[in-house]
């Protein structure tokens, strides 16, 4: 008998390795999965109801544990509760606290127990994931009382949401995008929020992708979604691959333009559900069709619709006093073994000197023109290589590092002679005029200073860190950008906050606007060091609700002394930092390398 089990695992490891001879040895490169996308069907989790003699605290803990059951109803979690604290328990509309760590429950008499720890983040019912600042404690307050001899909850009058861990969370929710628009052309925009886990999911993602637009994209993207369009029946099957999306009858009133773009929406919102495949919508159970005769996608691409493309870059240009000249930053001798070196000859256009009266450097998307900023802060000018310097008339004072956007307009901060910061565009292929700055409008902008800025190439989304005007209270917001029908942008919608944690912030750069991710120079506390942090606007900074704050240092990436300034060639791999002692530094595994002297390193549009 033992000689056949050895015999048949000799027999299945042959063919386990005769199968590697079928491998293909050439083909297409394929995009692969991102990273953090759930791959299998989540777990399920069944919570434990209350045993007979359980203690108070026993009860509190066995309570917030039930929060991450999987049964919908929560009927197990609500046994914990007194009878007229059930209807209190508003887990589907009241915030979901995060928390890292352990909880401590204390009595606090013989009828009241108080629950603390320390909270991470908070989940509002609309989905929007808020991260809290280091440190931040979060208590409960419960009353205790007997039902038919066992302890139960009384909750707080004013209701009570979901307490769950970080390991809780992110079994009972899942991040998804919801798609808008772009006003003038076929572009999706993710707006990242956060959904229960659940059979119904599908569900869950078509009625917010119905919704109207988020309020930090106002007036920034579209929706191809009438008014009030609802689901006309509670729920989206899915049937072989197909999500059957039945809408109300206001559904109808979606030119055809408008039907295909609802319709692009909801196909690439639900296929981020492992189950679906394509996408079908009716209104009252008749099918729709666009005008090709098209009755169901796979895809929004199908439908002509798309998110834009990331660029990514070889080289960039290395500026050493008044020179400029190309590197590759991502090839590192001592680590890039058999590595080829990207091409760092001049290419068309590049410009060869900048004088060092002139700094904080940004090069446009063509990578054609350079912005530079006066060392007293003062003045603008642009520069080409075979053309006279323009220098732009005086508009404002304490000018930050501009930048450009795929549009071709140029971005800078500023302030104006009474003292107000403003975000000033001009468009530098006004030539032989000289181009007129503009103050975009900005309500919210009053009291603050801006310090960075960073244009997502879809155009419509805006990173930008600003503090008050004593320097402090650093904050990183994504804001939308409005734009005239020839793509001039006019004002800026109120931001949505992002890396509250951060008590310091400096500098900003995209990574990746398709799925919404950014690296931002910053610290934790005012005793740490600057260091770059990536995060992805809507789920957080990387590390903090996993690892929470006390074991984060592993998922950080290490500090960089004196990091000035923060860029990237392409992805979180092709980052640069430049550092006040004038060197330019490029990620080594977890940590970072000088590889050159340099004040600027220049990416077009970055």
């Amino acid at each position: 008998m033992r000689r056949r089990i050895v015999a048949a695992a000799a027999l299945a490891v042959t063919l386990a390795l005769s199968a590697c001879g079928g491998l293909p040895e050439s083909g297409p490169v394929l995009e692969g999965r991102a990273l953090g996308e759930a791959i299998n069907e989540p777990v399920r989790v069944a919570a434990t109801g209350p045993r007979d003699g359980a203690s108070q605290e026993e009860i509190v803990r066995g309570f917030l544990r039930a929060g991450e059951d999987s049964d919908e109803t929560r009927q197990t979690g609500k046994q914990y509760l007194a009878p007229q604290s059930v209807d209190l328990w508003r887990w589907s509309t009241q915030d979901v606290v995060v928390y890292d760590g352990d909880l401590t429950v204390r009595k606090v008499d013989e009828e009241t127990v108080r629950v603390s720890t320390t909270e991470v983040a908070r989940l509002g019912p609309d989905g929007r994931y808020v991260e809290m600042p280091a440190g931040t404690k979060a208590t409960l307050t419960l009353g205790m009382r007997k039902v038919g001899g066992e302890w139960r909850i009384d909750l707080p009058p004013d209701g009570f949401g979901l307490w769950l861990d970080s390991d809780q969370f992110d079994r009972t929710f899942t991040p998804r995008m919801v798609y808008f628009v772009t006003p003038s052309g076929r572009d999706l925009v993710p707006d990242f929020r956060w959904f229960p886990n659940g059979s119904r999911l599908a569900t869950t993602l078509a009625r917010a992708q119905l919704g109207r637009v988020p309020d930090y994209l106002q007036n920034a993207v579209g929706t191809g979604v009438p008014s009030n369009t609802r689901l006309a029946v509670n729920a989206v099957p899915v049937v072989a691959g197909r999500a059957q999306v039945s809408l109300s009858t206001e559904a109808l009133s979606a030119d055809p333009d408008h039907r295909t773009a609802m319709w692009a929406q909801l196909t690439a919102t639900l296929s981020q559900v492992s189950t679906v495949s394509s996408v079908s919508l009716a209104v009252d159970d008749t099918p729709l069709e666009l005008p090709s005769g098209v009755s169901s996608a796979g895809s929004a691409s199908e439908l002509g619709y798309d998110t834009v493309p990331n660029r990514t870059f070889d080289t960039a240009l290395l500026r050493q006093g008044d020179e400029l000249s190309r590197i590759d930053p991502r090839f590192l001798p001592d680590t890039s073994v058999g590595a080829r070196r990207a091409d760092t000859k001049p290419q068309d256009g590049d410009i060869a000197r900048i004088p060092d009266t002139w700094t904080r450097l940004a090069l446009s998307a063509d990578g054609k023109q350079i912005a530079a900023i006066s060392t007293g802060r003062q003045l603008l000018s642009l520069w080409h290589a075979n053309a006279p310097m323009v220098e732009v008339p005086t508009f404002a004072s304490s000018l930050i590092r501009p930048t450009y956007d795929e549009e071709g307009y140029l971005w800078v901060g500023g302030t104006d002679v009474k003292g107000q910061d403003h975000v000033y565009i001009l468009d530098p292929r006004s030539a032989p005029q000289t181009p007129t700055p503009t103050a975009l409008k900005a309500p919210w902008l009053k009291d603050r200073r801006v310090v960075s800025l960073a244009v997502a190439g879809d155009g419509v989304r805006l990173l930008i860190i600003t503090t008050n005007e004593q320097g402090t209270d650093a904050q990183l917001g994504v804001s939308g950008i409005q734009r005239l029908p020839n793509g001039q942008p006019v004002a800026l919608a109120a931001p949505l906050r992002q890396a509250q944690p951060l008590s310091s912030l400096t500098d900003v750069v995209w990574l990746d606007t398709t799925r919404s991710t950014y690296a931002v120079l910053g610290r934790l506390g005012a005793a740490e060091p600057v260091r770059p942090w990536v995060g992805t606007v809507g789920m957080g900074l990387d590390g903090m609700r996993s690892h929470g704050r006390s074991t984060a240092e592993s998922s950080r990436t290490a500090p960089v002394p004196g990091a000035r300034t923060i860029t990237t060639v392409g992805g979180p791999r092709g980052v640069v930092i430049t550092s006040d002692d004038g060197w330019a530094w490029a990620r080594a595994g977890s940590a970072w390398r000088q590889i050159v002297r340099a004040t600027d390193v220049l990416v077009p549009a970055r």
